[in-house]
């Protein structure tokens, strides 16, 4: 009877799967919707679009932005597995009328967006209080913030698509070409000898040249059409946000600047936030504060701190800063580094799928040469170099928090908080 029921669950688990790749799709000049998602099933193990944005391993403020287009199946399915790419991509604008569907599409994921905040309120705090710092962490919050999520209920309010569909077949227009374009091919020698051959006739179809090479984007570039209605800038730091949200806990992210990956002090930062964690974040947010969860990391070129579902609010950003104090006067063993060591060096060596391999370098342009320094830096760290990149990043240093909760007295205090009303965002929650 137990293992009926965990099959049972298994399979109606893949059945939602199968129902959520089928709401996400629009058709092809081959399929409908239906038969698409039927034929991606056969022919493939899923065909994947995403955006991606990275930053520079090496400047702060060089990015990278684009669209990632993903997928995998049997050798013997490659060339459906490309043909199902053309008839996508070659014939979208021709997609863009079935206005139903399109309607139905943008619903669904407006939904998912606004429900995806009570389930990770913590990420979209951190990411808005990241917006603080740079071009691309504002692009960041438009593209997977709060900001998105209220577009997208916005878009979905939309009665005459006429323009939005406009507006979607000029972007495909730019975008669904092979300018600027690199493509990354894992698969065992025969797979692979047919793949490429099957890959360049794909990009022979593309429209634009495969002559021009992909550049980052810089600072001064960027301002030129970043729009964030969140937007307060570096000078007005520290900067607190509550948004009112009819939730029953709050969610909290607190962010500073620190380094890329390729400086010597980002493996040591690295370690910093498993030990954050290990020696007083667990304790202090979870055990003592009552939160399911909180704690610290690095990604990008910032270090964060974050609580979810937690019953505190401002009393967990005063955790963040008591952590702080903390380590700057040293209260951990070189023990407590050696454990946290492992811990870094047990998630660097996760093992990889067979897929995966090289994805690293093709994403974020981290080499192995980068990846065995970092690893040399991370072995060489000793105690005393954590309790200077404390005090050189975090101590008394401008930071950015945002908290996602219900309304409470303590924000009407402290007069750096600047309050966004559950008004002003009707969207989410409902």
């Amino acid at each position: 009877m137990c293992n009926y029921k965990i099959k049972n669950k298994k399979r109606k688990e893949k059945k939602r799967k199968k129902d959520r790749k089928k709401e996400n799709i629009l058709g092809s000049k081959k399929f409908n919707y239906l038969q698409l998602s039927e034929q991606i099933d056969l022919k493939t193990g899923g065909l994947n679009v995403s955006t991606h944005l990275d930053e520079s391993s090496f400047q702060i403020e060089d990015y990278e932005e684009g669209l990632l287009l993903s997928s995998y199946c049997l050798d013997r399915n490659i060339n459906d597995m490309f043909d199902l790419w053309e008839d996508i991509l070659l014939h979208f604008n021709q997609q863009l009328h079935q206005y139903d569907r399109l309607k139905t599409l943008i619903k669904g994921q407006a939904s998912a967006y606004a429900n995806s905040v009570h389930e990770s309120g913590h990420t979209f705090a951190v990411i808005h209080s990241a917006s603080q710092y740079g071009p691309v962490d504002q692009l960041s919050e438009n593209l997977f913030g709060l900001t998105q999520v209220n577009r997208m209920q916005e878009i979905a309010r939309i009665e005459n698509f006429d323009n939005l569909t406009k507006k979607l077949s000029q972007i495909a227009d730019y975008i669904l070409t092979k300018n600027s374009l690199r493509c990354a091919f894992n698969g065992e020698s025969n797979g692979l000898t047919n793949g490429m051959k099957r890959l360049e006739t794909f990009l022979d179809r593309l429209p634009g040249s495969s002559t021009n090479k992909l550049q980052l984007i810089r600072h001064e570039n960027a301002q030129n059409y970043l729009k964030n209605d969140f937007q307060i800038g570096r000078n007005k730091l520290p900067s607190k946000t509550h948004f009112e949200m009819p939730f029953d806990v709050f969610y909290s992210g607190q962010c500073y600047q620190s380094v890329p990956y390729s400086h010597e002090d980002y493996p040591r930062l690295l370690i910093l936030t498993k030990l954050m964690f290990n020696k007083f974040l667990l304790r202090e947010i979870r055990e003592i504060g009552g939160a399911y969860g909180g704690g610290a990391y690095l990604r990008g070129n910032l270090f964060s701190f974050f609580s979810y579902r937690d019953p505190h609010s401002v009393e967990t950003l005063e955790r963040f800063n008591q952590c702080i104090d903390y380590f700057v006067n040293g209260n951990f063993t070189d023990k407590d580094v050696d454990e946290a060591k492992l811990a870094t060096f047990q998630k660097l060596d996760k093992p990889k799928s067979p897929g995966n391999q090289g994805m690293t370098r093709f994403l974020h342009g981290i080499d192995d040469e980068m990846r065995q320094k970092n690893r040399d830096r991370i072995f060489a760290c000793q105690k005393q170099n954590l309790i200077d990149v404390t005090q050189k990043y975090l101590l008394k240093k401008p930071y950015a928090a945002t908290i996602l909760g219900p309304d409470n007295p303590q924000f009407d205090v402290d007069e750096q908080f600047r309050q966004v009303k559950n008004s002003q965002m009707p969207s989410i929650g409902d």
